[in-house]
């Protein structure tokens, strides 16, 4: 078979010997595809661009059997600046960890692809605050997957007004304050993922909270970012339930995540050059 050339972002590499590395690329028409780069470390070489983690760029390749071969391409966006700062890298990590969960080899991945792109151009220009990036991810992720919330109106009394609101994590809706009170429910925020087989997971959130997570369900990719939330208790609440949220339905937790949260600069300060 002849020559063939698609778009996408590297989004995991595996190096093999002294000259190849396994790309695992996401592609907006076959979802994730792994290409055979031969000649990466040629510092001319029509390969070295394109080769290098979370780069979007455009893949020449043919085919070997079943096996993809890099012949060449041309970079689109490099995404540079995650090299000077840690926390950015951190969380392109967790992030392309993420896409590589919630995507399959063969399958369209057209709108993972763009949220992914559009994540990576907000961090690597510090458009917004990076809680506000990585918990639009994870929601939009988490509701694209197939585990979108309902989160119009109260799942049991049916109001869509109130000041104070709680996440029902696995049956995805929320409850207002005044339903799980006669309910005689604890309210269980967990700290961590090794077990989501609790009756209930509830996180606590505001209204404004709960507007910005049905923002970020609903928006146009290209303005997922775009709303505020002016207190730092709401910015935390937003951040802790749209991770608890993703998470708690992919039945898992990221290494890559917890080096993140680990290594985060105090109060969200850029750590690096």
């Amino acid at each position: 078979m002849g020559h063939e050339a698609i778009d996408g972002v590297v989004v995991r590499v595996r190096d093999m010997g002294e000259g190849g590395r396994y790309l695992s690329v996401l592609t907006a028409e076959k979802g994730r595809i792994t290409i055979l780069a031969k000649g990466f470390r040629s510092i001319k070489g029509p390969q070295t661009g394109v080769s290098q983690l979370y780069s979007y760029g455009n893949f020449e390749y043919y085919r070997r059997g079943s096996l993809y071969i890099l012949k060449g391409g041309s970079v689109l966006e490099s995404f540079y600046s995650f090299c000077y700062n840690l926390d950015r890298i951190n969380l392109a990590t967790y992030l392309a960890d993420v896409i590589c969960e919630v995507t399959d080899e063969g399958e369209e991945a057209a709108g993972m692809l763009r949220l992914l792109l559009n994540s990576f151009y907000a961090i690597s220009k510090d458009l917004y605050p990076q809680d506000v990036i990585k918990g639009a991810f994870e929601l939009r992720a988490a509701a694209d997957s197939g585990y979108e919330p309902e989160l119009d109106a109260c799942s049991a009394c049916g109001r869509a007004h109130a000041e104070n609101w709680y996440l029902d994590v696995m049956n995805g809706c929320v409850l207002c304050a005044d339903c799980l009170a006669k309910r005689g429910k604890t309210v269980k925020t967990p700290t961590t993922y090794d077990d989501i087989r609790e009756a209930e997971i509830l996180c606590p959130i505001s209204d404004a909270v709960r507007a910005a997570m049905r923002y970020c369900i609903q928006a146009p990719l290209g303005r997922i970012f775009a709303f505020e939330l002016k207190e730092a208790d709401d910015r935390f609440a937003f951040a802790k339930a749209s991770q608890t949220y993703l998470l708690s339905h992919l039945g898992r937790g990221f290494d890559s995540l917890d080096f993140y949260n680990t290594m985060r600069a105090p109060d969200g300060d850029a750590k690096g050059t």
